[in-house]
């Protein structure tokens, strides 16, 4: 698996880079923790040496079960994690950090994220101030931005140099084309798209009538309620002859589609097991060609044109800007 380096940063992130989400517990219906660092030491023996975390996933759970993971390999990994919104105030964000770094079992983050735009009024500008002191002091080596618009990032790159942001981005949510991703591209901004595989939506597995267990946040996530499944799941069949001409999964070709978009540095993809690790690991070291990567393309953006700005597939907040 190929190194890709992180906009105008040194540092070289894997060409995927595992999201661990699930691992912290809540939203998807629980985790085994050994499950967890199984699948953590399978992606590392398959070359993905990037991590993205954060503290809300299960309350610094998440965290906890990657740093015990991780112990020991720490100059062979990139750890990346995440203010959340109640730690934004300035006299929270450095407890937060290092509260992060102590879960982790490290001395320093290489991205620390704003997980999304405060919901309290607070200057971003204040926020930043902080992380600025955290990156002079070496405990952060990069500042990042996720779920922020262009205007948000705009205001931000006021205040502190922002080297990377994190979206939502796959062939069924591609809010960031119209106006984030061309800024990106032309100032060097790397792009670490989360939820590739659509939570799972793009992989084949789900159906139409498929039900979701109550504590499973996709049994509220907008992009799981109709009609926008039903239009999800057609993209899934303009999918599958593409993916059985390269003799690939749904799974990779939607990753694989993704990092072949212009201006996209390494997709986040989660996995609760070693075998999904194996399996997303698969959607390197290959190429669609120009044809089947637009077809994808043509369908994936009309079916995008159809859907409301939401702020991400699983908040319903709809943003109008």
């Amino acid at each position: 698996m190929k190194s890709v380096q992180l906009g105008k940063t040194n540092i070289q992130l894997s060409e995927i880079i595992m999201g661990c989400w699930v691992t912290g517990g809540a939203y998807w219906g629980g985790a085994d923790d050994q499950e967890s660092i199984n699948a953590i030491h399978q992606a590392l023996d398959l070359g993905v040496h990037s991590f993205d975390t954060a503290y809300i996933y299960g309350n610094g759970h998440s965290e906890n079960v990657l740093g015990q993971a991780v112990a020991g390999k720490r100059d062979q990994v990139q750890l990346i994690s995440k203010l959340w919104k109640d730690s934004m105030s300035k006299d929270k964000v450095r407890p937060a950090c290092e509260d992060s770094l102590r879960r982790l079992k490290t001395e320093y983050l290489d991205v620390y994220f704003i997980h999304y735009p405060s919901d309290d009024g607070i200057p971003v500008e204040e926020t930043l101030g902080e992380m600025n002191r955290l990156k002079e002091e070496g405990k952060i080596r990069a500042i990042g931005l996720s779920n922020f618009s262009l205007a948000q990032m705009k205001e931000a790159m006021q205040f502190a140099q922002i080297d990377i942001i994190q979206p939502c981005y796959s062939l069924v949510w591609r809010f960031i084309d119209a106006d984030v991703l061309p800024f990106c591209r032309e100032h060097d901004i790397g792009v670490i798209p989360y939820s590739p595989i659509a939570q799972g939506l793009l992989t084949g597995k789900f159906t139409r009538d498929t039900v979701f267990a109550d504590n499973d946040g996709r049994s509220r996530a907008p992009i799981f309620q109709s009609p926008w499944r039903e239009g999800a799941l057609e993209i899934v069949d303009v999918m599958r002859p593409i993916a059985e001409k390269y003799q690939k999964t749904l799974a990779q070709l939607a990753i694989n589609w993704v990092n072949q978009v212009p201006g996209i540095t390494a997709a986040i993809v989660g996995g609760r097991t070693a075998a999904q690790l194996r399996d997303n690991a698969g959607a390197c070291g290959w190429q669609l060609d120009e044809q089947d990567w637009q077809t994808l393309d043509k369908a994936s953006a009309a079916f995008c044109a159809t859907l409301p700005k939401f702020r991400n597939f699983f908040d319903a907040t709809v943003i109008d800007e």
